[in-house]
């Protein structure tokens, strides 16, 4: 047997709207990606409770941040000696001379004295 979604017919699922829905998960939902329209279905709104909703001062104007992620490793080959990251690598590897404070070297006395 095929079953099919006959328009206008509604296509409740089991998601009851929340007692509060805060700006703050609004602007979570936003910036995860979440469009208004999947907003109305994760809460299980009405279309235009959402569009009022989105009149409210610190909503107006907002929408869903695009995510998008490359499906490959973009790597810059092109600078000299520039070693190849290892994806798994955790921590950076310092010189004993960069752990050493920075002295100003050669420069005149008087140009030291305008930064103290």
């Amino acid at each position: 047997m095929i079953e099919a979604n006959v328009p206008g017919e509604a296509t409740q699922t089991n998601v009851e709207t929340p007692q509060t829905i805060t700006v703050s998960m609004i602007l979570e939902d936003l910036e995860n990606g979440i469009d208004r329209n999947a907003i109305k279905e994760k809460y299980s709104l009405q279309a235009w409770e959402v569009k009022q909703m989105f009149e409210h001062p610190s909503l107006k104007g907002k929408k869903a941040k695009k995510v998008r992620k490359l499906s490959f490793n973009f790597i810059d080959d092109t600078a000299l000696d520039a070693p190849i990251p290892d994806p798994a690598q955790t921590s950076i590897p310092m010189d004993e001379e960069a752990s050493e404070p920075a002295t100003l070297g050669n420069v005149s006395d008087d140009w030291k004295n305008s930064f103290e």
